[in-house]
């Protein structure tokens, strides 16, 4: 094929990604108003004794939001049912004649079934409580942070190392959990994420050593908490594979083992320090800030459930195009913040050069995906597209009469192996 790039269409799939940016601008929009630094309080130096209680409330926002997903669990349940109900009357008119051969087929796989069932239900429970204790420490590793570091606002740049660092240890957990095979074209991408790393981590370390505001101890805690979230994307997946479990399901049994945890966790702080931990969260909960508690338990529902749809539809290495995306929006929103207040010292000098490298970025996670396919020094020959087109020439080969199609593919078939020889 003489083209060099080729761009794959859309599906309708695709979608989920546009669902996932918008609630992740409304988000935004409910952090911008319902984080502390914007509070109005009569003691203005002492904003930061309400950061711990924040994370703590959305801590429990987190884990309420997974309840949220029994809604469409059980609407699923029932259209199932149905679905169910008018195959099996099909099926039962088709064998009508045969009913006690069939029902003897029946006994036999049910108990094969009944079987088959219960190790499967062990290991999903075992696999749901790995998935929810994962998806808790990336909140409880926020929650740790502002107790060592005194309740502190934890400052980093945009546009940072972690999205692709995040992109290796997806690649990294797909590869060891999930067995999914790589070739050329995707070993690029994580070579470039690599590389991409670390120019911008050495970025990362002269702003942290050069800036008083930015702290460098929350990159060892946001590091861990997107080692958790790759880890925790690759089992779901894993889960949903081999259990044949919905997204629903999974996000609701999480949510279980998730408030159980958050139980034992809050207890510990209640017996711990009370007054520290949950002395100033009534005020996080007055007023107005109440509403936008209980809008954030919504906007993490539909937050996750669109995640984990990418992640069913498509796989766990489509999450970075998701967050790359988000990152995005993320600073165009914050952009507008800027500029609403007048503060252009929040855009630094390296700013545009992060910026061209996430650029870089996208590109190689379109590549990883195969949404993108290079076709230079052989990267592309084992790509889904490419082996797809190579099925579709024999399948036309083998139809076709038509001598011309034949010397076409005789011709390509000589040119293929001149090259192996040489």
């Amino acid at each position: 094929m003489s083209k060099k790039i080729i761009i794959q269409k859309c599906n309708f799939n695709t979608i989920y990604f546009l669902f996932y940016i918008i609630a992740g601008i409304i988000e935004n929009i409910i952090k911008y108003k319902y984080h502390p630094t914007t509070w109005e309080e009569p003691e203005p130096n002492n904003k930061v004794k309400y950061f711990l209680p924040y994370r703590i409330l959305l801590l429990y926002a987190s884990n309420l939001s997974d309840f949220l997903a029994i809604i469409p669990y059980f609407i699923r349940k029932k259209l199932l049912k149905s679905n169910k109900e008018i195959e099996k009357s099909k099926i039962y008119n088709l064998n009508n004649e045969n009913e006690e051969k069939s029902e003897s087929n029946q006994l036999i796989y049910n108990n094969i079934k009944d079987i088959q069932s219960t190790k499967r239900k062990k290991l999903i429970i075992i696999y749901t409580i790995i998935i929810a204790t994962l998806d808790f420490l990336p909140y409880f590793t926020l929650c740790l942070y502002n107790i060592i570091f005194d309740d502190k606002q934890p400052y980093y740049n945009d546009f940072n190392c972690f999205v692709p660092l995040y992109n290796i240890f997806q690649f990294v957990s797909s590869y060891l959990i999930l067995k999914m095979h790589f070739y050329k074209l995707q070993y690029f991408s994580l070579f470039l994420s690599i590389g991409l790393f670390i120019i911008i981590l050495i970025f990362d370390l002269i702003t942290i050593i050069n800036e008083k505001a930015i702290d460098g101890y929350i990159y060892l805690f946001l590091i861990l908490n997107y080692l958790f979230l790759a880890v925790e994307y690759s089992l779901g997946k894993r889960v949903m594979l081999y259990g044949y479990i919905s997204i629903y399901l999974l996000l609701v049994i999480r949510g279980l083992f998730k408030i159980i945890i958050g139980i034992i966790f809050s207890l510990f702080l209640y017996i711990f320090d009370k007054e520290k931990f949950f002395g100033n969260m009534s005020y996080c909960l007055e007023g107005i800030k109440l509403f936008y508690f209980l809008f954030n338990i919504i906007i993490y529902f539909f937050e996750s459930i669109f995640l984990w749809i990418i992640i069913d539809r498509f796989s766990p290495n489509h999450v970075p195009l998701a967050i790359l995306i988000k990152q995005i929006v993320d600073f165009i929103i914050s952009l507008i913040i800027i500029y609403n207040n007048n503060d252009s010292s929040s855009f630094n000098w390296d700013s545009y050069i992060r910026i061209f490298l996430y650029a870089i970025l996208i590109i190689g996670v379109l590549i990883h995906n195969e949404i993108i396919v290079i076709n230079i020094c052989g990267l592309a020959s084992d790509t889904k597209y490419f082996l797809d087109l190579k099925l579709k020439n024999e399948e036309l080969y083998s139809d076709s009469d038509e001598p011309e199609v034949l010397q076409k593919f005789e011709t390509i078939e000589l040119e293929e192996k001149i090259k192996n020889d040489e």
